[in-house]
């Protein structure tokens, strides 16, 4: 397939490197450092190197699949260039859920999925992999064509699978990012010390209940996943942390933000974290 990443993160970085094996893959990025950098080196996975073609944005063009990997806060300035291509299929990986809101008005086949590899970028073009995971898709407009792109996708090395029920997979893996990205970001810690330093960890499990109580999930599933993401990353440091120490927008507006407005139950802890990113967000800003 011709396939082009839009938004090469981390997340975009590894899916483009893993598909650049078996398919054509175009990828596209806002700044012209980023595109000469990876010309230069390719991406590098650990000691693999991949090649692709790196354009900028404003040179979209169609694809036989479009995968959009950028951040929520790079969604507004982005819809245009879609919008203005004609019917393709676009494949959403992203956190938090107000994408799905802001897409639903496009004239194009969409699918969703979420990335569970566990992917630190190091540089504009190098990334390391610290978990494997997978890759899970679906749709909400049928599964026949949900299912054909997985399979197209899906590979031994990269293992890509379809979800019939997305949206609840999306929804869980909000609320992990609702616990383990605020309580990181805000005490400055690498992801582990949330299970380590017990009043975190009493914090952990109250946003887990509230996050799940609002999309009405699982309690107890959704803290072991809560507790299996932060062991297995508990050397990493979140995108949340991160970007409140290279002074950029956070997501916290798609994920805790995002659970405070459609929630239905109390969700005090959640709001309280979500008022405290958003101070510390400010502060930063103000400060850059």
């Amino acid at each position: 397939m011709d396939i082009g990443v839009i938004g090469l993160g981390s997340v975009g970085l590894f899916i483009a490197s893993q598909l650049s094996k078996r398919h054509r893959v175009t990828g596209y990025v806002r700044r012209t450092e980023q595109q000469n950098e990876i010309v230069r080196h390719g991406i590098l996975l650990d000691d693999h190197k991949y090649e692709i073609d790196v354009k900028i944005i404003s040179e979209l063009k169609m694809h036989d699949l479009l995968i959009i990997c950028v951040k929520q806060t790079q969604m507004d300035s982005l819809l245009p260039y879609i919008q203005n291509l004609d019917s393709t299929h676009i494949l959403f990986i992203q956190n938090g859920l107000g994408h799905v809101e802001k897409v639903n008005g496009l004239n194009h086949v969409l699918f969703f999925g979420v990335c569970q590899h566990g992917v630190t970028k190091i540089n504009d073009y190098q990334i390391r992999l610290n978990g494997l995971g997978q890759i899970r898709i679906g749709s909400d407009q049928g599964s026949k064509s949900a299912e054909i792109i997985q399979q197209q996708l899906d590979d031994e090395s990269f293992p890509v699978y379809y979800d019939q029920d997305i949206f609840s997979t999306i929804q869980e893996k909000l609320v992990v990012n609702s616990v383990i990205n605020p309580l990181t970001a805000l005490f400055e810690i690498p992801n582990g010390e949330i299970l380590k330093n017990s009043y975190l960890k009493s914090m952990a499990k109250q946003l887990t209940s509230e996050a799940a109580k609002a999309f009405s999930l699982n309690e107890e599933r959704c803290w072991e996943l809560v507790h299996t993401v932060a062991e297995n990353t508990q050397e990493n440091y979140s995108s949340m942390l991160v970007d409140l120490q290279q002074h950029r927008l956070t997501e916290i507006d798609y994920i805790n933000g995002y659970i405070v407005k459609h929630s239905k139950h109390d969700v005090l802890l959640q709001h309280f974290m979500y008022q405290c990113i958003k101070a510390k967000e400010m502060n930063r800003l103000q400060r850059s």
